[in-house]
């Protein structure tokens, strides 16, 4: 059997943690460092460096020779990509990534092997580490807190695979991860141990970080049980997936109301007992070193490094940060925003030309000073029909700021954020009877975005709508989007495919590529295919319609 290492950077530590087997990808778990697993496990320090190994998935660059399957490069293609927000650029062919922008993906495409590996490789870290955790003499309270946060980030794992793919393979123990054969399990097996470990990291963590940039926090697992509960209660509102006619991907078990009345308890508790706050300037939580202003805001961020490693990846680079030379803080471009979404923003909107640009341009750019860091501005988009439209939410300082490479990031990320739980709080206190409240919740959220009461005022005249929920919905997308949610928020609320088929060729520069996108669409790519390696190891039952 062949192993693997993986050089785990943390800091200025750099030691061989916890890695699969190459043979059967994320079954076999046996981990190991320059010595033997024993040795690694056998202090407190150890255990730590365990739990970081957990926490690395997230962003890491590969694993296992395979590239681009977490927050780095394909996950926020795979949340994102083929909605009415942002589309694959017309004309641009790579199996790796276009694919999840005009929904030509299949159970050959490559980052979805990746992705695949990846979010079970730190299932099984955490496994592994929740087992070993018992045996080493640590303080006591120190050991609880490793658990909650190892328990956190396999529920984080299996929330995700659970959005992309459904029923998966469960795995509570290293024992069980050595059946190459195991079957899949239906969302409710898979969702009881999601809740399960979401709600033991709620109840045991601690309120405050105190172990440094980008580890959870009560506040990380009390947001994305928030985030399951409405999942889950609008997807069985909304009947997704009853056509397809597959029962490991039923929502049938789910009791609506009973989820939605967490999600308001849970909701309520961040807001109430959190020091979580929307801040003043929307944009701030987009630059790449503003990482104070981001920490008022996000419940859970994955954190930059600031070593000159080569596992010290962009997280935007490849779409998310306006297109342009590196050195400018420039990105590729790969997918482009619709028409659609830059007509949803009235122009007085401040988030309209922050988060859907024009390009960069050498002779033209202009820069801004924020803190100690500067940052070249790109230049406006003044209509959808852009030439050079692009998405420029997230923004990179001047390169010459920098001890890394330009296309490299050192800034931090937020995966979930305080105006999300407003808007979720909103979402669970509409279908809990109180409409009232619901919109004083997303008010909170236009008013820190207009800046000024007169331009409140317009926006909320502009944006109401009779039906809450269509205008909660367009709301996300104003304040969330390319964040990783728009694709999750029209298939739980059943609209995914009428959304596509909305669409008009006519709306904007990249709406050329609609008639491509409706004729790839269809019902049954609610669900990402499993990647047919591991259908084929393991003989598990594939999606309908793959």
């Amino acid at each position: 059997m062949e192993f693997i290492t993986n050089k785990l950077k943390f800091g200025i530590i750099a030691v061989s943690v916890i890695l699969c087997s190459s043979c059967s990808d994320y079954l076999d778990t046996v981990p190991y460092s320059f010595e033997t697993v024993d040795n690694l496990y056998t202090s407190e320090t150890g255990v730590e460096l365990g739990l970081t190994g957990c926490y690395n998935l997230l962003n890491t660059g590969g694993l296992q020779g395979k590239a681009w399957g977490s927050f780095v490069g394909g996950m926020p293609m795979m949340l994102n990509g083929g909605t009415d927000e942002v589309v694959t650029r017309d004309g641009f062919n790579d199996e790796a990534f276009s694919v999840f922008g005009n929904y030509l993906y299949s159970p050959q495409t490559s980052t979805l092997s990746s992705n695949w590996v990846t979010l079970f490789a730190g299932i099984n870290r955490a496994n592994y580490l929740l087992e070993s955790v018992e045996t080493v003499e640590m303080d006591e309270e120190r050991r609880l807190q490793v658990k909650a946060e190892a328990r956190f980030l396999r529920g984080l794992f299996y929330s995700y695979l659970s959005m992309f793919y459904g029923g998966v393979p469960v795995y509570t123990n290293t024992a069980m991860q050595t059946n190459p054969n195991a079957p899949r399990q239906s969302l409710e097996t898979v969702y009881e141990l999601v809740i399960s470990d979401l709600e033991f990291a709620y109840k045991n963590l601690e309120e405050e970080n105190v172990r440094g940039r980008g580890r959870a926090t009560k506040w990380s697992a009390a947001g994305y049980l928030a985030k399951v509960y409405t999942y889950l209660a609008s997807s069985k509102m909304n009947n997704v997936g009853e056509g397809l006619n597959f029962e490991l991907n039923s929502f049938a078990w789910v009791d609506s109301q009973s989820y939605y009345q967490r999600a308001f308890q849970v909701t309520n508790d961040i807001i109430s007992n959190s020091e979580l706050e929307l801040v003043d300037n929307y944009r701030y939580l987009f630059l790449e070193k503003t990482d104070d202003v981001k920490a008022q805001e996000s419940l859970f961020t994955l954190s930059g490094s600031d070593s000159n490693v080569q596992g010290n990846l962009n997280l935007t680079v490849f779409w998310r940060q306006p297109v342009g030379a590196s050195a400018l803080g420039g990105g590729y471009g790969y997918m482009r925003p619709l028409g659609e979404l830059f007509n949803k923003y009235n122009d007085l909107d401040p988030r309209l030309h922050h988060n859907i640009v024009s390009s960069y341009s050498s002779e033209l750019s202009t820069k801004e000073t924020v803190g100690e860091y500067s940052y070249f501005l790109p230049l406006e988009a003044e209509t959808p029909f852009d030439v050079s439209l692009c998405v420029g939410k997230y923004r990179l300082r001047d390169a010459d700021e920098k001890m890394i490479s330009a296309a490299w990031s050192d800034g931090d990320m937020i995966l979930l954020r305080f105006a999300d739980i407003l808007l979720l709080n909103a979402e669970a206190a509409y279908f809990n009877g109180n409409e009232a409240l619901a919109r004083q919740r997303l008010d909170e959220v236009v008013l820190r975005a207009a800046g000024t009461q007169a331009i409140f005022e317009q926006l909320s005249t502009d944006y109401y709508k009779d039906d809450f929920i269509e205008q909660l919905l367009d709301e996300r997308s104003r304040e969330l989007c390319f964040e990783g949610w728009r694709r999750m928020d029209l298939i739980r609320f059943g609209i995914l495919g009428e959304t596509i088929e909305s669409l008009s060729p006519d709306q904007g520069k990249w709406n050329t590529i609609v008639p491509t996108l409706k004729a790839n669409w269809a019902a049954h790519k609610i669900w990402y295919p499993l990647p047919l390696n591991d259908i084929e190891l393991s003989g598990v039952q594939q999606n309908p319609g793959y």
